[in-house]
């Protein structure tokens, strides 16, 4: 009886530490088999809240993770698709790829909070960027790294498979005034803080450039040259 009894303890022990190794507090790659929920809230002074934007993420292997995001910016509806993988490096320090892809509905009118009437075209955001990331002894993380990132109008995909449609930018002399895609480049960097074995924050920060510059505020439709948010993420 005292030898099961030993035996039950043993394996309790060893079932606990295997519980407590799943939860490695990482705000970008789900573990095998689970499920991490995100939350992203950020401020700002050119659209009226809420900006709030939920993500469910699933990891497909130890490397991988694909997910789903949706919400608002505030003045505008999106939904998307994110795929984040392990390129080189352990646990603790390591490269990876981060790759995000939103589509914004149009807007016709006001929308939630913002009361004044506004239209919008449907447009698109994708942008993939590379991290080095650094673990640190207290569980913190800390990146850094560049991307790039692109921006389209939904209409101006027409014109890859038809020549003749009007395009909204078209000039006096029938001709595109503007690209149809917008390319920025950008750097990134932030911290990743334990709150609990299984709830992580993540405050990080992007600045978007436009040919090797710094984008001024509404030039484009990134709103802004420096995009700071905080990134809640609960490990199922």
């Amino acid at each position: 009886m005292k030898t099961i009894l030993t035996c039950l303890l043993v394996l309790c022990f060893q079932l606990v530490l295997a519980q407590k190794s799943q939860f490695t507090n990482d705000p970008n790659l789900a573990a095998k088999g689970r499920f991490n929920v995100g939350a992203i809230i950020t401020y700002s002074t050119a659209t009226p809240p809420p900006a709030f934007i939920a993500d469910v993420s699933y990891g497909i292997s130890d490397k991988t993770t694909i997910g789903i995001t949706g919400g608002t910016t505030g003045a505008l509806a999106l939904y998307g698709i994110k795929f984040n993988t392990l390129i080189a490096g352990s646990d603790n320090k390591r490269l990876l790829f981060r790759f995000l892809s939103v589509y914004y509905p149009e807007r016709d009118g006001r929308f939630m909070f913002d009361r004044n009437p506004k239209y919008v075209m449907p447009w698109f955001l994708t942008m993939a960027v590379l991290d080095g990331e650094w673990k640190l002894k207290n569980r913190m993380r800390l990146n850094a790294g560049i991307g790039l990132m692109e921006t389209h109008c939904r209409e101006d995909m027409k014109m890859w498979f038809k020549k003749n449609h009007d395009h909204h930018d078209m000039g006096h002399n029938g001709e595109i005034e503007e690209s149809l895609i917008d390319v920025f480049t950008t750097l990134q960097a932030g911290v990743a803080v334990p709150l609990s074995q299984r709830l992580t924050l993540k405050l990080e920060a992007i600045a978007v450039f436009h040919k090797t510059r710094l984008i001024h505020k509404d030039e484009f439709k990134v709103t802004f040259p420096i995009n700071p948010f905080l990134y809640f993420v609960y490990a199922f």
